[in-house]
């Protein structure tokens, strides 16, 4: 659960004030003041919180930096499922819902991702980070979750978009399907994104890196032969490692090695170092 600023500071010091408490105590048992558990004690307490709170405020902006990068569906394309999930909960965020993360797992009959709320009303998120359509199945298993739970309504995340019955079904329901445009539409209306130079120093978004992968044939996948597109792993906002991953996940998860190294040159990619990006 994403807590308020202020009530974070009100445990820290209640966190504070019942040390102190406990420390006064145990001095009064042993009968003898301890001064040093008494100058640390809390002074450990607020360096334990504090520590929790630069670990939560990095990683936001690591999202945020991914939000930032993410402005087409190339930069959509090349990001792993998960990458995905966490650009989504800053993107609610945002847009000032309260975000819960990591509250169910995501099973095959139908997981959560995450749930956003607002104006006392929550709404069930699922993030579908595929290369093929929803399915109206996905969309009955999400709303029947909001049914059960008692939920406001859902939001249905499909980066390749939705089926023509998914969308038929979610008609006349609070139930949101939200394709790649749609949220990459929602990214350009946040004003707390700004316009970044990322297109001009990464390998993987450059129109250089873009004009090499069409000069490239898809390789066939080695499940069930269909063509293959390139999936990027990112590590904090890094490239972490690439492979070509079947154009039917998640009903096919085959997947080969990229073995493709690109080299930038100044023509094609201002700023970009030579070697950024070994493929290997």
């Amino acid at each position: 659960m994403e807590l308020p600023r202020w009530l974070f500071l009100g445990i820290l010091v209640a966190g504070a004030i019942f040390v102190l408490l406990l420390v006064v105590f145990i001095d009064a048992v042993v009968g003898r003041p301890n001064l040093l558990l008494a100058a640390f004690g809390p002074l450990l307490l607020i360096a334990f919180f504090m520590g929790l709170f630069w670990l939560a405020s990095r990683e936001r902006l690591l999202r945020r930096r991914r939000l930032q990068q993410a402005s087409s569906m190339y930069r959509l394309w090349a990001l792993m499922p998960d990458d995905m999930a966490d650009m989504a909960t800053e993107l609610f965020r945002l847009e000032g819902y309260v975000v819960t993360e990591n509250r169910r797992p995501d099973e095959a009959d139908g997981g959560v991702d995450f749930e956003i709320a607002k104006a006392g009303k929550t709404w069930l998120v699922q993030v579908k980070h595929w290369r093929q359509e929803v399915g109206v199945d996905k969309a009955r298993e999400l709303w029947g979750l909001v049914a059960d739970e008692g939920a406001a309504g859902g939001v249905l995340l499909g980066t390749s978009g939705f089926t023509a019955a998914a969308r038929e079904f979610a008609e006349g329901k609070d139930l949101r399907l939200l394709d790649g445009p749609e949220f990459l539409s929602l990214r350009s209306q946040l004003a707390t994104i700004r316009p970044t130079d990322i297109g001009d120093v990464d390998p993987i978004v450059s129109v250089g890196f873009a004009r090499y992968l069409t000069t490239i044939q898809p390789p066939a996948c080695p499940t069930c032969g269909k063509p293959m597109i390139l999936v990027t792993r990112l590590e904090n906002t890094a490239i972490g490692y690439q492979i070509w991953g079947c154009k039917s996940y998640p009903n096919c998860k085959g997947t080969r090695r990229f073995a493709f190294p690109y080299v930038p040159d100044e023509d094609s990619d201002s700023g970009t170092k030579p070697g950024a990006l070994t493929g290997n």
